[in-house]
């Protein structure tokens, strides 16, 4: 299959998995020629990707090193293949391993303080790090005042959020940015995504969000500003969860889309 034939979010979603995953655009590019090529030789392959050859035999060098491609000999020729890409989740499982079996060193090592920090910071993309610790939440329920296109923007197409929430039992109460909304929702919609959502007041057109579960409250900015950060406070949480009531109380809704019947 062409690479070109995917939708622009199956695209989206491979470049920002490569790319956590050490890929740079480079390696990217030659990688997805070879999966679409099978065996092939440096001219070519050289060609499609339109980078000198020499450039070329330096990014296959590091994905040779990696164990995502294979490079054999046909008489004086050298051939490479990509390996099946399921050798990509190897690969993490393998580094799970490996750094399951340091996880007790390291432990000895770590001086344990006093009072455990109650605030942590998260720069661009540790941001998404901050979902993980929301879908483990003991409450089984998240409320977020969200401006969608911002925060979409940094989940990215790589972490599909709404679907794992699901599938963690997790309820989500949402409170959106009319003016920056990017979907359509009907009722049975937010029924089946464990969802309950209201839009906020129109005049109400901040960028910014935020997100609160049992006894932390996480603050976004933007994805070019770059950062984000929790704080583990119970008193927070009860102050932000009125707020969250009361502009709840005047929300309106946000059914956009008929039902299907």
């Amino acid at each position: 299959m062409e690479y070109s034939k995917l939708t622009k979010l199956q695209r989206l979603e491979i470049q920002e998995v490569l790319t956590r995953l050490g890929f740079n655009q480079k390696d990217q590019m030659v990688y997805l020629a070879l999966l679409q090529l099978g065996k092939v030789t440096m001219t070519p392959l050289a060609r499609m990707v339109e980078l000198p050859a020499t450039t070329v035999q330096s990014i296959m060098n590091r994905l040779g090193e990696r164990g995502v491609v294979e490079m054999t000999k046909q008489k004086s020729r050298s051939v490479y293949e990509a390996h099946d890409p399921t050798v990509l989740k190897k690969m993490i499982e393998r580094q799970i391993q490996e750094v399951t079996t340091i996880i007790p060193f390291l432990t000895a090592l770590k001086t344990e303080t006093a009072i455990s920090p109650k605030i942590r910071i998260y720069y661009r993309d540790r941001m998404t790090d901050i979902f993980h610790e929301a879908l483990a939440c003991k409450s089984k329920h998240v409320f977020e005042i969200v401006s969608a296109k911002d925060f979409q923007e940094i989940i990215g197409e790589r972490f599909h959020f709404s679907r794992q929430r699901i599938k963690a039992g997790v309820h989500l109460k949402s409170l959106r940015v009319q003016a920056t909304e990017i979907k359509k929702y009907s009722k049975k919609t937010h029924e089946r995504e464990l969802r309950e959502a209201k839009f906020l007041s129109p005049e109400l057109t901040f960028r910014c969000s935020l997100m609160f579960w049992d006894e932390t409250v996480a603050f976004f900015t933007t994805k070019d500003e770059g950062l984000a950060w929790t704080v583990q406070s119970k008193t927070l949480v009860e102050t932000y969860k009125q707020i969250f009531d009361l502009l709840w109380s005047i929300g309106r809704k946000m059914e956009t889309e008929i039902d299907k019947k």
